[in-house]
């Protein structure tokens, strides 16, 4: 993808043809957080025992099926009524989702988020988890937690997409921000 240095974004989404495609694409809103699913932008590096690499790309799914709303229907909803359906649905009970992993084969292109892998890789479920309760003062808390795009952790190493390192940065200064104000 080339930098854009001047213009405007449509003469960057006139040059970047994946860019202008991921504008496109439908986005609908979400019934909840709880029935929305999610999707690693890049390709990750998990390492068996042996040393082995396989590249994947994750795909966490919602236990209670993935539900939208039309653009109507959000019009009629509070601003924030992701995070106060949240609140009550935990209080209801734990929310579980499922952890997929997309496998990609030989040749599949890792260090380009904008490059799909066919939908005909192996899928396969790597666990579940639950979220039974939220962060005590979260809102507050929510001021001083920065995403790591980037994995830290035995066994799973980032691709060599440029991505990872730009979110990255760009994460640990908008937490900054954050704290600061």
């Amino acid at each position: 993808m080339q930098a854009l240095v001047a213009g405007t974004i449509g003469d960057f989404l006139g040059a970047n043809p994946s860019a202008l495609a991921f504008v496109q694409a439908p986005k609908p809103a979400p019934v909840s957080y709880s029935t929305e699913e999610y999707f690693s932008v890049t390709a990750f590096k998990l390492i068996d025992s042996a040393g082995k690499a396989t590249f994947i790309r994750y795909h966490i799914v919602p236990d209670a099926g993935v539900h939208t709303l039309d653009a109507e229907e959000v019009k009629k909803e509070d601003p924030d009524y992701l995070s106060k359906d949240l609140a009550k649905r935990i209080e209801a009970g734990p929310i579980g989702f499922k952890i997929l992993a997309q496998v990609a084969e030989e040749g599949d292109v890792t260090d380009d988020a904008t490059v799909h892998w066919p939908k005909e890789r192996p899928v396969v479920t790597l666990g579940t988890f639950k979220l039974d309760s939220l962060l005590a003062n979260n809102e507050k808390e929510q001021k001083y937690f920065i995403l790591d795009p980037i994995p830290r952790v035995p066994g799973v190493e980032p691709s060599d997409d440029p991505l990872l390192e730009m979110r990255a940065a760009i994460y640990l200064w908008s937490g900054k921000q954050r704290r600061a104000a």
